[in-house]
Protein backbone atom coordinates (compact mmCIF):
# COMPACT_ATOMS: atom_id res chain seq x y z
CA UNK A 1 0.00 0.00 0.00
CA UNK A 2 1.57 3.19 -1.19
CA UNK A 3 0.84 6.65 0.55
CA UNK A 4 1.23 9.93 -1.51
CA UNK A 5 2.78 13.14 -0.52
CA UNK A 6 2.48 16.35 -2.19
CA UNK A 7 4.47 19.25 -1.48
CA UNK A 8 3.20 22.50 -3.03
CA UNK A 9 5.06 24.85 -1.14
CA UNK A 10 8.67 26.41 -1.09
CA UNK A 11 10.95 26.07 1.57
CA UNK A 12 14.20 27.61 1.01
CA UNK A 13 15.46 25.79 4.70
CA UNK A 14 14.36 22.00 3.57
CA UNK A 15 17.45 19.78 2.63
CA UNK A 16 15.64 16.24 2.31
CA UNK A 17 12.66 14.36 3.38
CA UNK A 18 13.55 10.95 5.14
CA UNK A 19 11.64 7.84 4.51
CA UNK A 20 11.20 4.84 6.59
CA UNK A 21 8.25 3.61 5.27
CA UNK A 22 6.93 2.28 1.94
CA UNK A 23 5.18 4.96 0.72
CA UNK A 24 5.22 7.40 -3.33
CA UNK A 25 6.56 10.94 -3.65
CA UNK A 26 4.79 12.35 -6.58
CA UNK A 27 4.63 16.09 -8.08
CA UNK A 28 7.06 17.42 -5.23
CA UNK A 29 9.90 19.77 -5.63
CA UNK A 30 12.62 20.37 -3.59
CA UNK A 31 14.05 24.16 -3.99
CA UNK A 32 17.83 24.11 -3.79
CA UNK A 33 19.22 23.83 -7.31
CA UNK A 34 22.62 24.80 -8.79
CA UNK A 35 20.78 26.29 -11.82
CA UNK A 36 19.52 28.72 -10.27
CA UNK A 37 22.58 30.17 -8.40
CA UNK A 38 24.05 30.62 -11.94
CA UNK A 39 22.08 34.06 -12.12
CA UNK A 40 22.87 37.63 -10.13
CA UNK A 41 19.62 38.74 -7.73
CA UNK A 42 17.31 41.06 -10.03
CA UNK A 43 18.68 40.15 -12.52
CA UNK A 44 17.05 36.48 -13.35
CA UNK A 45 14.29 36.48 -15.33
CA UNK A 46 16.29 38.79 -17.79
CA UNK A 47 18.40 35.98 -18.67
CA UNK A 48 18.10 33.35 -21.63
CA UNK A 49 20.35 30.24 -22.46
CA UNK A 50 20.90 30.41 -26.43
CA UNK A 51 23.07 27.14 -27.50
CA UNK A 52 24.36 28.00 -30.90
CA UNK A 53 25.76 25.59 -33.89
CA UNK A 54 27.65 25.95 -36.47
CA UNK A 55 26.13 24.10 -39.78
CA UNK A 56 29.51 23.62 -41.82
CA UNK A 57 27.28 24.04 -44.92
CA UNK A 58 24.29 24.13 -46.91
CA UNK A 59 23.95 20.98 -47.94
CA UNK A 60 25.08 17.67 -48.10
CA UNK A 61 27.68 17.00 -50.37
CA UNK A 62 27.13 13.66 -51.72
CA UNK A 63 26.60 11.56 -54.68
CA UNK A 64 23.60 9.55 -53.97
CA UNK A 65 20.95 12.03 -54.04
CA UNK A 66 18.71 9.47 -52.26
CA UNK A 67 20.53 9.12 -49.41
CA UNK A 68 21.85 12.50 -49.17
CA UNK A 69 17.90 14.07 -48.67
CA UNK A 70 17.08 10.97 -46.38
CA UNK A 71 20.01 12.25 -44.13
CA UNK A 72 19.66 15.37 -44.22
CA UNK A 73 16.27 15.43 -43.10
CA UNK A 74 17.48 13.24 -39.91
CA UNK A 75 19.73 16.02 -39.68
CA UNK A 76 16.95 18.90 -39.37
CA UNK A 77 14.95 16.67 -37.01
CA UNK A 78 18.34 16.60 -34.84
CA UNK A 79 18.47 20.46 -35.04
CA UNK A 80 14.93 20.44 -34.11
CA UNK A 81 15.03 18.82 -30.94
CA UNK A 82 17.97 20.41 -30.01
CA UNK A 83 16.45 24.08 -30.13
CA UNK A 84 13.20 22.31 -28.88
CA UNK A 85 15.57 21.14 -25.34
CA UNK A 86 17.02 24.93 -25.32
CA UNK A 87 13.45 26.57 -25.17
CA UNK A 88 12.29 24.33 -22.73
CA UNK A 89 15.18 24.81 -20.50
CA UNK A 90 14.78 28.45 -20.92
CA UNK A 91 10.91 28.04 -19.75
CA UNK A 92 11.65 25.80 -16.95
CA UNK A 93 14.19 28.58 -15.29
CA UNK A 94 11.87 31.00 -15.88
CA UNK A 95 8.99 29.05 -14.22
CA UNK A 96 11.66 28.14 -11.24
CA UNK A 97 12.64 31.35 -10.72
CA UNK A 98 9.08 32.88 -10.99
CA UNK A 99 8.01 30.36 -8.28
CA UNK A 100 10.34 31.89 -5.82
CA UNK A 101 8.76 35.27 -6.35
CA UNK A 102 5.65 34.57 -6.24
CA UNK A 103 4.10 35.11 -2.89
CA UNK A 104 3.31 38.96 -1.73
CA UNK A 105 2.34 40.32 1.60
CA UNK A 106 0.85 43.34 0.00
CA UNK A 107 -1.04 40.45 -2.55
CA UNK A 108 -2.12 38.46 0.15
CA UNK A 109 -2.95 41.73 2.44
CA UNK A 110 -5.61 43.11 -0.36
CA UNK A 111 -7.30 39.20 -0.96
CA UNK A 112 -7.93 39.37 2.69
CA UNK A 113 -9.63 42.46 2.78
CA UNK A 114 -11.38 41.80 -0.48
CA UNK A 115 -12.33 38.24 1.37
CA UNK A 116 -14.14 40.26 3.81
CA UNK A 117 -15.80 42.40 1.98
CA UNK A 118 -17.50 39.68 -0.03
CA UNK A 119 -18.09 37.89 2.73
CA UNK A 120 -19.63 41.24 4.63
CA UNK A 121 -22.11 41.32 1.50
CA UNK A 122 -23.26 37.57 0.99
CA UNK A 123 -24.14 37.87 4.70
CA UNK A 124 -26.28 40.90 4.57
CA UNK A 125 -28.08 38.97 1.36
CA UNK A 126 -28.58 36.35 3.57
CA UNK A 127 -29.99 38.27 6.15
CA UNK A 128 -32.67 39.62 3.66
CA UNK A 129 -33.31 36.22 2.43
CA UNK A 130 -34.66 35.60 6.35
CA UNK A 131 -31.70 32.74 6.57
CA UNK A 132 -29.71 32.02 9.49
CA UNK A 133 -26.45 33.29 9.35
CA UNK A 134 -24.95 30.17 11.62
CA UNK A 135 -26.42 27.77 9.24
CA UNK A 136 -25.56 29.45 5.97
CA UNK A 137 -22.31 29.90 7.65
CA UNK A 138 -20.39 27.31 5.06
CA UNK A 139 -22.40 28.05 2.23
CA UNK A 140 -21.32 31.43 2.66
CA UNK A 141 -17.61 31.24 3.04
CA UNK A 142 -17.99 28.72 -0.27
CA UNK A 143 -19.10 31.69 -2.16
CA UNK A 144 -16.94 34.19 -0.86
CA UNK A 145 -13.98 32.02 -2.06
CA UNK A 146 -15.30 31.24 -5.77
CA UNK A 147 -16.06 34.74 -5.94
CA UNK A 148 -12.57 36.13 -4.98
CA UNK A 149 -11.14 33.24 -7.50
CA UNK A 150 -13.04 34.28 -10.29
CA UNK A 151 -12.52 38.44 -10.02
CA UNK A 152 -8.50 37.12 -9.29
CA UNK A 153 -8.77 35.05 -12.62
CA UNK A 154 -10.24 37.57 -14.35
CA UNK A 155 -7.87 40.40 -13.59
CA UNK A 156 -4.85 38.21 -14.33
CA UNK A 157 -4.56 35.88 -11.63
CA UNK A 158 -2.96 32.38 -11.93
CA UNK A 159 -3.95 29.50 -9.89
CA UNK A 160 -1.44 28.10 -7.93
CA UNK A 161 -1.98 24.30 -9.24
CA UNK A 162 -1.28 26.10 -12.72
CA UNK A 163 1.88 28.16 -11.06
CA UNK A 164 2.87 24.99 -9.32
CA UNK A 165 2.85 22.47 -12.45
CA UNK A 166 4.86 24.94 -14.95
CA UNK A 167 7.93 24.16 -14.06
CA UNK A 168 7.59 20.38 -14.46
CA UNK A 169 6.01 20.52 -17.77
CA UNK A 170 8.95 22.33 -19.10
CA UNK A 171 10.83 19.46 -17.36
CA UNK A 172 9.11 16.99 -19.47
CA UNK A 173 9.54 18.57 -22.54
CA UNK A 174 13.12 18.78 -22.11
CA UNK A 175 13.02 15.29 -21.35
CA UNK A 176 10.68 14.59 -24.34
CA UNK A 177 13.14 16.74 -26.41
CA UNK A 178 16.24 15.16 -24.91
CA UNK A 179 15.03 11.62 -25.89
CA UNK A 180 13.26 12.33 -29.50
CA UNK A 181 17.15 13.43 -29.74
CA UNK A 182 18.75 9.91 -28.72
CA UNK A 183 16.17 8.25 -30.97
CA UNK A 184 17.04 10.22 -33.71
CA UNK A 185 20.76 9.64 -33.35
CA UNK A 186 19.59 6.17 -33.18
CA UNK A 187 18.36 5.68 -36.02
CA UNK A 188 21.00 7.88 -37.87
CA UNK A 189 23.62 6.01 -36.58
CA UNK A 190 22.27 2.73 -38.36
CA UNK A 191 21.94 4.11 -41.50
CA UNK A 192 24.32 2.87 -44.16
CA UNK A 193 27.50 4.32 -44.95
CA UNK A 194 27.00 7.64 -42.20
CA UNK A 195 30.31 8.08 -40.81
CA UNK A 196 31.63 5.72 -37.78
CA UNK A 197 31.69 8.66 -35.31
CA UNK A 198 27.93 8.78 -35.73
CA UNK A 199 27.65 5.47 -33.25
CA UNK A 200 30.12 6.57 -30.65
CA UNK A 201 28.06 9.93 -30.61
CA UNK A 202 24.77 7.93 -29.67
CA UNK A 203 26.54 5.85 -27.10
CA UNK A 204 28.17 9.35 -25.27
CA UNK A 205 24.41 10.53 -24.66
CA UNK A 206 23.77 7.37 -22.75
CA UNK A 207 27.03 8.03 -20.88
CA UNK A 208 25.98 11.76 -19.91
CA UNK A 209 21.84 10.73 -19.34
CA UNK A 210 22.41 7.47 -18.58
CA UNK A 211 18.29 7.43 -16.65
CA UNK A 212 17.46 9.04 -19.50
CA UNK A 213 15.54 6.32 -21.18
CA UNK A 214 13.90 4.98 -17.77
CA UNK A 215 12.99 8.44 -16.78
CA UNK A 216 11.01 9.28 -19.54
CA UNK A 217 9.48 5.64 -19.68
CA UNK A 218 8.08 6.22 -16.10
CA UNK A 219 6.69 9.41 -17.19
CA UNK A 220 4.98 8.27 -20.27
CA UNK A 221 3.75 5.41 -18.20
CA UNK A 222 2.50 7.09 -14.84
CA UNK A 223 -0.30 4.43 -14.69
CA UNK A 224 1.87 2.03 -14.05
CA UNK A 225 4.38 3.05 -11.96
CA UNK A 226 1.48 4.69 -9.78
CA UNK A 227 0.49 1.52 -8.89
CA UNK A 228 3.68 0.35 -7.98
CA UNK A 229 4.42 -1.85 -11.58
CA UNK A 230 7.17 -2.48 -13.53
CA UNK A 231 7.39 -2.35 -17.69
CA UNK A 232 5.46 -4.66 -20.19
CA UNK A 233 3.07 -6.11 -21.31
CA UNK A 234 2.25 -7.75 -17.66
CA UNK A 235 4.30 -5.45 -15.71
CA UNK A 236 5.60 -7.16 -12.13
CA UNK A 237 5.64 -5.49 -8.29
CA UNK A 238 8.47 -3.26 -8.59
CA UNK A 239 11.15 -3.92 -5.94
CA UNK A 240 11.82 -0.33 -4.84
CA UNK A 241 15.59 0.40 -3.99
CA UNK A 242 17.43 2.64 -1.91
CA UNK A 243 17.10 6.25 -2.58
CA UNK A 244 19.89 8.45 -1.02
CA UNK A 245 20.01 12.27 -1.95
CA UNK A 246 19.78 15.63 -0.69
CA UNK A 247 16.16 15.41 -0.88
CA UNK A 248 14.94 11.98 0.28
CA UNK A 249 16.68 9.55 2.62
CA UNK A 250 14.96 5.84 2.09
CA UNK A 251 18.46 3.65 2.52
CA UNK A 252 16.22 0.73 2.88
CA UNK A 253 14.37 0.90 0.09
CA UNK A 254 9.86 1.45 -0.26
CA UNK A 255 9.96 5.12 -1.30
CA UNK A 256 8.03 5.06 -5.07
CA UNK A 257 9.20 8.79 -6.48
CA UNK A 258 6.99 10.18 -9.69
CA UNK A 259 7.45 13.45 -11.40
CA UNK A 260 9.71 14.75 -9.07
CA UNK A 261 12.26 17.74 -8.91
CA UNK A 262 14.88 18.11 -7.05
CA UNK A 263 16.48 21.53 -7.83
CA UNK A 264 16.92 21.22 -11.19
CA UNK A 265 17.12 17.22 -11.67
CA UNK A 266 13.93 15.67 -12.93
CA UNK A 267 13.69 12.27 -11.47
CA UNK A 268 11.09 8.91 -10.94
CA UNK A 269 11.41 6.00 -9.68
CA UNK A 270 12.36 3.85 -13.00
CA UNK A 271 10.73 0.54 -14.39
CA UNK A 272 13.54 -1.70 -12.95
CA UNK A 273 12.96 0.26 -9.22
CA UNK A 274 16.21 2.35 -8.82
CA UNK A 275 15.60 6.39 -8.58
CA UNK A 276 16.69 8.25 -12.04
CA UNK A 277 17.33 11.85 -12.76
CA UNK A 278 17.38 13.78 -15.78
CA UNK A 279 19.53 17.44 -15.27
CA UNK A 280 17.12 20.51 -16.64
CA UNK A 281 20.22 22.53 -16.89
CA UNK A 282 22.46 24.99 -19.08
CA UNK A 283 25.35 21.51 -18.91
CA UNK A 284 23.35 19.40 -20.08
CA UNK A 285 22.44 21.55 -22.92
CA UNK A 286 26.04 22.39 -23.47
CA UNK A 287 26.49 18.47 -23.52
CA UNK A 288 24.10 18.18 -26.14
CA UNK A 289 25.63 21.20 -28.00
CA UNK A 290 28.91 19.20 -28.27
CA UNK A 291 27.47 16.44 -29.58
CA UNK A 292 25.30 17.87 -32.30
CA UNK A 293 28.27 20.13 -33.51
CA UNK A 294 30.40 17.32 -33.81
CA UNK A 295 27.30 14.84 -35.76
CA UNK A 296 27.24 17.90 -38.23
CA UNK A 297 31.15 17.88 -38.50
CA UNK A 298 31.27 14.55 -39.62
CA UNK A 299 29.86 14.40 -42.92
CA UNK A 300 30.69 16.46 -45.80
CA UNK A 301 29.06 19.60 -46.66
CA UNK A 302 28.88 22.13 -49.66
CA UNK A 303 27.44 26.02 -49.29
CA UNK A 304 28.02 28.79 -47.13
CA UNK A 305 28.35 28.05 -43.73
CA UNK A 306 25.02 28.59 -40.85
CA UNK A 307 25.08 29.52 -37.85
CA UNK A 308 21.99 28.90 -35.63
CA UNK A 309 19.57 29.70 -34.28
CA UNK A 310 18.03 33.09 -35.81
CA UNK A 311 16.98 36.35 -35.00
Amino acid sequence: MYRILYILSISYNSHYVKWESKRKISNTINPRSDTLSLYKKGNRRNIMFVFEIIVPGTWLDYEDSDWTWKIQNQLYSLQSQFFEANLALNLFISAQTSRSHSFSKDTWDADSKRRREISEMLEQEYIKQGKNYWESHEEISLQTDIILKREKWQQGAIPREFEHNLAFLYARAFLYALDAFDKFLGVLSREENVPEVISELHKKISDIFPDLRGVRNTAQHLEDRSRGLGAGRNPKPLDLKPIDNNFISAPNGGALVLNSLNGSKYGSTMADGHYGEVDVCPESMSHLQEILNNILGAFKWHGPKQHKPSV
